[in-house]
């Protein structure tokens, strides 16, 4: 379905810095001193477009460009992109510079041998850009024949608010040297945009990681900040999840990550043969009232089932994003509390790996250095419970 247009308000601005940060093994507080802001919404788009070659084996990058017309987003991140000018191909990106000349580009190539020309990440924008980072992921081993992956980024202001986008594409494969290079280029990535200053800014990081929603490198993301934005409005598995057709009912290889700076109101994937992955398309809005510092927590004894993430405002409001990572019987819940040792304010659960997440919110004034404790549930039975305080 169609969803609506941005809405495009005057903000503040903060800062942004294109300074990358390091992840830590722990989760880390992050602390932010706002500024006034007013709500601003951003639609965007995100899609491996395999070079424009369909699911019928035919190349038609008109196709993409239909696609691309009929949503309409004020943000595209494209993965599988060619400019194969050099051997008397398309630039793609400037074929769609030139039918989108609203749209400011900037292409992050990855692979210098991509059919003889180049390969790469784009992003697109209907705002002015002010900075562009590319930034190439590691190889492994150093000597493989594997396709060279980058890291898009592009920092735009929003009619007064900066806004960060990143975008990425990870080797696929399952075999042992194909998931080391893949986890290596996701913890690269993960470091390269998780600054912890910055967190509680509205950034977007998307791609096609080639993992499904249960793979190990998902809570990586969730403890550096990033959460994903399509379990908080719809369901993890189904079909309308799906983004590789073909591939079996939970194939959601591609993704839409934000920070506490947004909140998601809509996501949706577009239905196409036009590429062998579908589009995911979400719609965000900034906070009128700006975090001013967030925590993931990761659940379970082997931090893989799941996760809690709390994000506190300019206002002491919070909200708690619960979400469960694994299909074994258990639940995530949460509690927080208004200050270690106070009363507990909210609980919130994630009873299953298929649905969405669990999203709960306190009102303004109700915490300030607030404590968060995680467990694993069944019934009546909590297990693997750890706690941490948000300071």
């Amino acid at each position: 379905m169609k969803l609506s247009l941005r809405t495009a308000l005057t903000a503040a601005a903060v800062v942004l810095a294109m300074a990358a940060g390091t992840a830590g093994e722990r989760p880390q507080t992050v602390a932010f001193v706002p500024a006034a802001a007013t709500a601003t919404s951003l639609k965007i788009l995100d899609w491996n477009i395999q070079g424009g070659t369909g699911t019928d084996g035919r190349y038609d990058f008109g196709r993409i460009i239909d696609v691309i017309a009929a949503e309409n987003p004020d943000i595209v991140t494209l993965q599988e992109l060619h400019d194969n000018s050099s051997v008397g191909g398309d630039n793609q990106w400037q074929l769609l510079v030139n039918r989108f000349p609203a749209y400011k580009a900037h292409f992050a190539k990855g692979d210098t041998n991509a059919f003889g020309g180049v390969a790469g990440n784009l992003i697109l924008s209907k705002y002015d850009i002010i900075e562009k980072l590319t930034y190439q992921l590691p190889q492994y081993p150093a000597d493989s024949a594997a396709v060279l992956r980058s890291l898009g980024g592009v920092k735009i202001n929003v009619n007064g608010t900066d806004v960060r986008i990143y975008t990425t594409h990870l080797s696929p494969g399952l075999g042992a040297e194909a998931t080391e290079r893949r986890n290596r280029q996701a913890r690269a990535a993960i470091d390269k945009v998780s600054n912890a200053s910055l967190m509680p800014t509205p950034m977007l990081l998307t791609g096609d990681l080639n993992v499904r929603p249960d793979n190990e490198i998902r809570p990586w993301f969730a403890q550096a900040g990033w959460y994903d934005a399509w379990t908080q409005v719809n369901a993890n598995i189904g079909a309308d999840v799906i983004t590789h057709p073909g591939d079996g009912d939970d194939a959601r290889i591609d993704y839409v990550y934000a920070t506490p700076g947004f909140d998601v109101s809509a996501a949706h994937t577009v239905a196409t043969i036009a590429s062998d992955h579908y589009p995911v398309v979400a719609n965000v809005t900034t906070r009128a009232t700006a975090a001013t510092k967030a925590k993931a927590v990761l659940a379970g004894a082997a931090s893989q089932e799941g996760w809690a993430d709390l994000a506190v405002y300019a206002d002491s409001s919070s909200k708690l994003r619960v979400c469960d990572n694994e299909a074994d019987g258990w639940g995530v819940r949460a509690y927080v509390r208004a200050r270690s040792g106070g009363s507990v304010v909210v609980i919130g659960n994630d009873g299953a790996y298929a649905d969405r997440c669990g999203t709960f919110t306190t009102g303004s004034g109700t915490v300030s250095s607030p404590t968060v404790r995680v467990c694993l549930y069944k019934g009546g039975e909590e297990k693997d419970c750890r706690e941490t305080t948000v300071t």
